[in-house]
């Protein structure tokens, strides 16, 4: 009897043990179960924050083209050496202001200039296009100054018209010289004046067919062969190094080391890169380009034609103030439900006006950056009221203002 109480008394201990044990590997994997919910919870919906980027330039900039809005910048309004990309302004003007087709006549002082050359000689009759040619490709400086001569009839006219464009694009830290970019201490610019000037240049369709050209032939008269231009960019010598790349100047003086200023587009956004100073320039870029591209997609914020707001003119009628163009900017996905408009419209509009007259402005925001802006527009004609007119409509309202309630 004893010996059955001892083997019962046994048997309940070792279910005790057995359920305690069980009740611990349940607790535990409710422990495990619980960490790894976390674990993917914090993955699923709460991205993890990308460490902060580090460009080894001494300025440099990433500009949205669409909207000018910058997306990085280091040292973006610092004055420094900007090397040949200056002839992104040079060969951007010679394209506004002069005729492809035009014969250009070799001066001597433009065939003397010293630097980067494709060896004019004086009295060698050549067409503006493939002087703008060597011009960004080659950054030949005799070609430049010959276009510079062509266009304002002397290098200095040329170099004020050069000077009254940065300021036309806002290019408020940029002093030009020369058209070539030769070092001079007057002679400077910044990456984020770098980045408007390209992005001005780069909606010139033919500017654009140019700089993203990786060779050309031209004639060179009294040799037997013909003179090969080849893209120095190097994105544009070697289209794997970044896909999507098409543009679109690179320089190099001693004083202002490795310049670039360069052109990338992906699904219809296009980035303007810039780095000055910068040792590894290409590599630089790269990281610029990957950061844009990753992080950001293009959105349209207003189409073209669009009814931003309506106004009610003297005569009481109504105008529509429409977008005068698309405007798409570079957009993180969480700033897609917090970009907020703001409108600027004058008070009162005088008749009569125009169709297409800019009548105000609408400014995009993103917690208080701007990140787009467009023109608003009349979106049709209307006349300033007759003496007549502007007298039957105030005896219409002294009669309603009469009339009993």
């Amino acid at each position: 009897m004893k010996q059955e109480i001892r083997n019962w008394s046994r048997i309940y201990f070792e279910a005790i043990k057995i359920r305690q044990n069980s009740e611990m590997i349940s607790l535990h994997l409710r422990n495990w179960i619980t960490y790894l919910l976390s674990f993917f919870c914090v993955f699923l919906f709460f991205p993890a924050v990308a460490p902060a980027m580090e460009i080894n330039a001494k300025s440099a900039v990433l500009m949205d083209a669409d909207s000018g809005r910058v997306l990085y910048e280091k040292n973006p309004h610092m004055r420094l050496p900007q090397a040949s990309t200056t002839k992104i302004t040079s060969g951007i003007i010679a394209l506004e202001k002069g005729n492809l087709e035009d014969k250009v006549v070799i001066s001597k002082y433009a065939a003397e200039t010293g630097g980067s050359a494709i060896w004019l000689e004086t009295g060698e009759v050549l067409t503006l296009e493939d002087l703008i040619y060597a011009m960004l490709l080659n950054s030949a400086n005799d070609a430049t100054v010959a276009v510079a001569e062509h266009i304002a009839g002397s290098e200095k006219d040329f170099v004020e018209m050069m000077n009254s464009l940065a300021k036309d694009v806002g290019a408020v830290d940029t002093h030009y010289v020369n058209p070539h970019g030769l070092h001079d201490k007057n002679h400077y610019s910044s990456a984020y004046d770098l980045a408007l000037l390209g992005r001005y240049a780069m909606k010139n369709p033919q500017f654009e067919k140019i700089v993203a050209t990786q060779k050309r032939i031209i004639p060179w008269a009294g040799h037997e062969w013909n003179r090969m231009l080849t893209n120095k960019n190097a994105f544009i010598q070697n289209p794997e190094l970044y896909p999507g790349a098409d543009g679109i100047k690179n320089g190099f003086t001693t004083p202002a080391g490795y310049c670039l200023v360069a052109s990338a587009t992906r699904d219809g956004m296009r980035l303007i890169a810039v780095v000055m100073d910068c040792p590894v320039a290409t590599e630089e870029v790269k990281k610029l380009f990957d950061y844009g591209f990753n992080n950001f997609d293009r959105t349209l914020l207003l189409s073209q034609g669009e009814v931003v707001k309506k106004v009610t003119l003297e005569n009481k009628q109504e105008l529509g103030l429409i977008a005068a163009e698309p405007l798409y900017a570079a957009l993180r996905l969480e700033e897609a439900n917090e970009v907020q408009m703001e409108i600027t419209v004058p008070e009162n509009i005088p008749l009569p006006l125009r169709k297409g007259t800019i009548y105000g402005k609408a400014i995009y925001k993103v917690d208080g950056e701007v990140v787009g802006m467009v023109n608003l527009l009349a979106s049709q004609d209307y006349e300033k009221p007759s003496f007549l007119s502007s007298l039957w409509s105030l005896v219409v309202n002294v009669l309603a203002y009469l009339a009993p309630a």
